[in-house]
């Protein structure tokens, strides 16, 4: 090959990138709670790399110890997979009973009580220890290939190229749903490459060849192990796997249920069926609220807006509520869970002719619909469970609950116009924020809120389980709701039929007195049973208006601040207890491969660490960037798996820009693009997310990319040059993925600072990068002329 050391550099930064991806996506999927802490797996991968490129100058090669490392960390996957059911009240993730930030599904171990717990802590730390080390050895392979390529342009050119590849064809495997054995048979294939050849064109003939069986065999098992996951058969439960570009799918035929990412999720419910929620009452409201001369005091649902329509469920009882003439609007983001509705669902809401199904996200849908279209927007019971992505700690629906989401669903409803949101919401406090935001956006007019169980009032901390703290908002205008409350206030209660399927001719009602006959259940309707397995008799649930506890300094979700399931605007503690586990293993991983030698012994070179420095300090800087490169364009284009993937995209696309013009102009000096630097951030930092909002959809587009990417490219010009005037590009390149580590964590501070001020955490590691790639004793001759 004419130019071997470039291509190898080119693949193995596709093979870096792409196991990096195929780990964000397996562990979480395999590791109970782990789709929480993707960032885990995120940051456990920089480490890997970056200690591997700094150990690149080692003699010894760590890549042939790479198979056995990732078969270890997918067998310990496979295993805790396998008894994830047994796990599910042992894993402890904060203190659920009481929490700084609510995580969903994962309040078994408060309410079971277990004789022992496992902080989550602990299982992200293994795993945090085992991704690392399997990415050591492929780190290391990328810095040998960066050494070999002597023109410092082409071989970060290759890097990025390679990269870019990654991404598109992760993108593809995402598109197409294909299952993890592909993602590592690819990974695998392009490992068993290097590690079938030499290290190096030279080393074939002086290096003594060792047998490729042992290996071959652990690579041979790692992609038997990922079978088991993959969806190629059921298994023994009858369970059925699939992937989403979000989750890890299984659908359990016997009770509908679907399980993302190992938690329960949805389960679908035929209308004769008892079910988890009150899906009917928004209806029987409609029917039964009259207003003060006897009359439907709600105008008829005509046209209707579900986001989260999920499997189904919400979607068949508006159509068995709704007038035949009337059009639903179905929002769903998982593609594959809403296949799954359209197949399997008993009633098959998802084919009738009077329902639109949109695969988006749902905030995008509500920006882009008109004003005054709906009679009745729901947000059904929407709770994602699974981040963004691995950059923040948003969640896939984080930009739903936020005060100005709250005004867009305002905009789209008539002046008549009704909006449900309901949930199992778990706390009285996120209870309360929510009711402020509806307040807020609703011109001051107070939500209608009521519990099931009902309650009379929501104290900020309830118990959480399953059946405690299901919650449903009414909101609209005062017009809309007094009707309400003065039903409330005349009968006292509306007698819902609970634990029983709700057809259109129920005796629902509103009265001060229970009806005297139960209610009864369709023909051939399931029984309902609790946890026990013992069978619950149909009762009548007395509803009630619940008051909400006021409580002092509860910030309101906002798109700068969308972090709904977080009690205070401060970092957590189990988030805190993160950073400093991450720090102290990443220095085990550091000792277990570095050990306590320097970075120049036994290499013959002298670090160059003005430009390390620099590198690391604009590796840090560079991530916040990403970061809010990622939230902005997932609040303006929606938070999909696509949108992130261009996002991406992008940022390498004007890193390879600004590589290739650092080539050409050769900068002598980097004030100039500092100055472009800080003043790009600086109109960041004083233009708002949504300032763009409402534009033509091109002028839009424009100005966003403008404020987003200007960054990105001085940036890219910066660590270009930098990058163009080291002899050690192995040890400046690992020292940036040391600095992206670094800029990962301190990501955690937007939960107190919001999005907009996390610029200035950039803007001070920018400024780092500055001082200390300019200090004269640092100064190597590599570097004159910075």
């Amino acid at each position: 090959m004419r130019d071997r050391p470039a291509f190898d550099l080119f693949l193995v930064s596709w093979l870096v990138l792409f196991l990096e991806l195929a780990f964000i996506r397996w562990f979480p999927s395999h590791v109970l709670f782990l789709t929480f802490f993707t960032n885990t797996v995120l940051l456990a991968c920089f480490v890997g790399m970056s200690v591997g490129c700094l150990v690149a100058r080692r003699p010894t090669r760590l890549l042939n110890q790479t198979p056995l490392l990732l078969a270890i960390a997918i067998g310990f996957g496979v295993i805790v997979n396998a008894y994830s059911d047994d796990l599910l009240p042992i894993f402890k993730v904060g203190n659920q009973a009481d929490p700084d930030v609510i995580f969903f599904g994962t309040e078994h171990a408060a309410v079971q009580g277990p004789s022992f717990t496992i902080p989550i802590e602990v299982v992200g730390g293994l795993f945090f220890l085992l991704i690392a080390a399997a990415m050591v050895g492929p780190g290391q392979e990328m810095g040998r290939a960066f050494n070999r390529v002597t023109d410092r342009t082409k071989a970060y050119t290759a890097n990025l190229l390679g990269s870019l590849v990654g991404i598109g064809m992760f993108a593809a495997c995402s598109y197409l749903r294909l299952p993890p054995i592909v993602w590592f048979a690819l990974s695998i294939c392009v490992l068993g490459y290097f590690l079938l050849r030499p290290d190096s064109p030279e080393s074939a003939t002086t290096t003594t060849k060792t047998s490729p069986a042992t290996p071959l065999i652990w690579l041979a098992m790692t992609i038997a192990m990922t079978a088991f996951t993959s969806g190629l058969f059921p298994s023994g439960s009858g369970q059925l796997t699939t992937w989403s570009p979000y989750y890890r799918i299984d659908y359990i035929p016997q009770n509908r249920g679907i399980k993302t990412n190992l938690i329960g999720h949805q389960l679908m419910e035929p209308l004769d069926d008892a079910t988890v929620a009150p899906y009917a009452l928004p209806y029987l409201f409609q029917k039964d609220v009259k207003d003060a001369d006897g009359k439907q005091a709600w105008a008829p649902f005509k046209k209707v807006l579900i986001i989260g329509a999920g499997s189904g469920n919400d979607v068949a009882r508006a159509l068995h509520w709704l007038p035949k003439d009337a059009l639903i609007d179905a929002v769903e983001i998982d593609p594959v869970i809403q296949s799954i509705g359209s197949s399997q669902h008993p009633d098959k809401p998802f084919q009738d002719p009077r329902v639109t199904v949109y695969l988006n996200d749902g905030r995008n849908f509500l920006r882009k619909s008109p004003n005054e279209t709906y009679d009745l927007v729901i947000f059904a019971l929407i709770d994602s469970l699974v981040l963004q992505s691995g950059y923040s700690n948003l969640r896939l629906e984080s930009y739903l609950f936020t005060l100005e989401s709250f005004k867009d669903v305002r905009r789209v409803l008539k002046p008549t116009g009704v909006y449900a949101v309901y949930n199992f919401f778990r706390q009285g406090w996120l209870a309360c924020r929510i009711r402020d935001q509806l307040r807020t956006a609703f011109n001051g007019s107070d939500p209608v809120v009521m519990t099931f169980p009902p309650r009379a009032s929501i104290p900020l901390q309830m118990e959480t389980f399953d059946h405690e703290g299901f919650t449903m908002f009414f909101s609209g205008s005062p017009e809309v709701l007094n009707p309400l409350r003065s039903a409330f206030t005349k009968e006292g209660k509306y007698w819902y039929p609970w634990l029983v399927g709700v057809r259109a001719d129920t005796t629902a009602r509103f009265s001060p007195t229970k009806p005297a006959q139960a209610p009864l259940p369709p023909p051939g309707a399931r029984e309902f049973k609790d946890y026990a397995g013992n069978i619950v008799e149909p009762r009548w649930m007395g509803l009630e208006i619940a008051s909400v506890e006021e409580p002092k300094g509860l910030r309101q979700a906002t798109d700068d601040w969308p972090f709904l399931y977080a009690r205070e605007a401060t970092i957590p503690g189990l988030t805190l207890r993160g950073v400093v586990l991450t720090l102290v293993l990443s220095v085990v991983v550091w000792f277990a491969f570095l050990g306590h030698k320097s970075l120049g012994s036994g290499s013959g070179a002298v670090p160059e660490w003005g430009l390390m420095l620099r590198s690391f300090f604009l590796g840090a800087g560079f991530m916040l960037v990403e970061t809010k490169a990622i939230v902005e364009m997932a609040l303006l284009f929606g938070g999909t798996w696509m949108v992130n993937t261009v996002v991406f995209a992008a940022i390498l696309v004007m890193s390879l820009i600004g590589n290739l013009y650092a080539k050409l102009a050769m900068p002598k000096r980097l004030e100039p693009y500092y100055a472009g630097l800080f003043t790009s951030l600086a109109i960041g930092l004083v233009v708002p997310l949504g300032a763009f909002l409402g534009l033509d959809p091109t002028l839009q587009i424009l100005a966003v990319c403008a404020l987003v990417f200007t960054p990105v490219a001085f940036a890219g010009v910066i660590f270009a040059t930098n990058f163009q005037r080291t002899n050690q590009p192995d040890r400046v390149f690992g020292m940036n993925v040391a600095g992206a580590l670094c800029g990962g964590l301190a990501e955690n501070t937007s939960v107190l600072l919001g999005f907009q001020l996390l610029l200035c955490v950039a803007v001070g590691f920018y400024v780092l990068s500055a001082i200390t790639g300019n200090q004269k004793p640092m100064n190597t001759e590599s570097e004159k002329g910075v």
